[in-house]
């Protein structure tokens, strides 16, 4: 193959731009960790390597098969089939080797094919988003609840954090101007990631005695620049919007490498305190990027 000539490299910078390994880690929600421990088994190359400083960037083309690799993982796949599921992408060659596991993966055959099928092809739902836009979002004050926690554990530790922040609502008097929300680190660097829930309000109160015995404090979020898509449904799917919008980010904008929002617009019965069904929920991922930096 013809070396690639210093026009080509710009239209792929164009059409398929390159991404930190941070800022690939968190469209991806793969960790940095488990990046370079693919790169090391020569699951996922990266595209290029600083010979300098080691550091790795990817194309935005790479993310499916980021997303691919972790799950077969988390469904405990042979490295080796990985390997010859990724580099075949082929539905039939998938379903072959799957079917030579034992009976356990063999129940997981229907789960395993159908995230290859929808990940290789890189299908974007318009059902499950809503066209990607900039906004400013202001600096407010907050009661936040912070924690290290497992990717598995999202939904018990934010359940946990919101039983505790509108309690500490209702005993401060203060008053919330905006609906639950979280924020992430703009790289998943590790298996435990940081994680702060937070409910913003309209002014800084003094804590009460026993607010403070449960963890919550009053705290200032910063403004920002956001890159903004709402994903609508499960919690299950989200990643495909963080894909979504991760790839627009790399291709639009410049990304500011501060911690990813989560604002859970729609996301319990307001009466009974209940998580909705999924179809119902409406989440706001808002992406932090350089002001002024957004092009069309």
């Amino acid at each position: 193959m013809p070396a690639a000539t210093p026009n080509s490299d710009r239209h792929l910078d164009d059409t398929d731009p390159l991404m930190s390994i941070g800022m690939f880690s968190r469209a991806s929600l793969v960790s940095v960790k488990a990046l370079r421990s693919y790169h090391e088994q020569g699951l996922l190359v990266p595209d290029s390597v600083d010979p300098s400083s080691g550091y790795r960037s990817y194309r935005v083309s790479q993310l499916a098969d980021a997303v691919i690799i972790k799950r077969l993982r988390d469904l405990d796949v042979p490295l080796r089939d990985i390997a010859e599921i990724v580099g075949a992408r082929d539905p039939d060659v998938t379903k072959k080797v799957i079917a030579e596991h034992e009976a356990d993966m063999r129940r997981r055959l229907d789960e395993v094919t159908r995230i290859v099928d929808e990940l290789q092809e890189a299908i974007d739902r318009p059902s499950l988003h809503t066209p990607v836009h900039v906004r400013d979002e202001a600096a407010t004050h907050a009661l936040a609840f912070s924690g290290f926690v497992d990717e598995s554990d999202y939904a018990t530790f934010l359940d946990g954090a919101y039983a505790a922040l509108f309690a500490a609502v209702d005993m401060s008097g203060a008053i919330p101007t905006g609906s639950g929300s979280a924020r992430y680190p703009a790289a998943v660097d590790t298996d435990q990631e940081p994680v702060e829930a937070y409910v913003p309000i309209a002014a800084p109160i003094p804590i009460p005695s026993g607010v403070h015995d449960t963890g919550v404090v009053l705290t200032l979020i910063p403004a920002a620049t956001c890159a903004v898509a709402t994903h609508i449904g499960g919690y299950d799917t989200i990643g495909d919007t963080y894909r979504l919008l991760g790839a627009w980010v790399a291709r639009h904008a410049t990304s500011a490498d501060l911690p990813v929002r989560e604002h859970y617009v729609v996301s319990t019965d307001p009466d009974t305190h209940e998580l909705l069904p999924p179809e119902q929920l409406r989440t706001e991922i808002c992406w932090p990027i350089v002001p002024g930096s957004a092009s069309a």
